[in-house]
């Protein structure tokens, strides 16, 4: 029994420092985005991406704004086929990930995903590719629409 209880007390001690861990990363990450919706403004460049959801049949207009990442990848989900993953930075500067391997986008959040069931290992997998992928991701839309880095510095 003794065992038992170390073991949750590990855990819980471990799950409390992985979402202090993550609640840093996403507010870093999120305080990014809005340095770059800034810029995305200040240059005019258009939101103009539209982010959609299927809910049964019906496509769901989930969020708008910029795609600052599009990569096309093998399908786990059906082999021989591709599909297309990315990052949407919004307005308010909420990032998505969508892949269309799954009917539901995934928004960074800063509590870490319930991830001991299945569908919350998912999402804090979906999330965890954000914050792998939006830095870089961050650079090549800022570099694309012709905006220095010393414009980011200035904010």
């Amino acid at each position: 029994m003794d065992d038992l209880v170390t073991f949750m007390k590990e855990r819980k001690r471990a799950d409390e420092a992985a979402a202090r861990l993550w609640a840093e990363r996403a507010a870093t990450i999120s305080e990014w985005g809005r340095k770059v919706v800034v810029l995305l403004t200040n240059h005019q460049i258009p939101a103009e991406h539209t982010l959609n959801d299927r809910v049964g049949d019906q496509k769901v207009r989930i969020a708008s704004g910029w795609l600052v990442l599009t990569t096309r990848t093998p399908s786990a989900t059906h082999p021989g086929a591709f599909k297309e993953a990315g990052i949407l930075l919004t307005p308010a500067a909420e990032l998505w990930q969508y892949d269309t391997d799954w009917t539901v986008s995934a928004r960074l959040t800063p509590t870490i995903p319930a991830f001991r069931s299945a569908e919350g290992a998912v999402l804090k997998a979906r999330c965890e590719w954000i914050l792998d992928n939006v830095i870089e991701a961050f650079a090549d839309t800022l570099e694309r629409h012709g905006i220095d880095v010393f414009e980011l510095e200035g904010l």
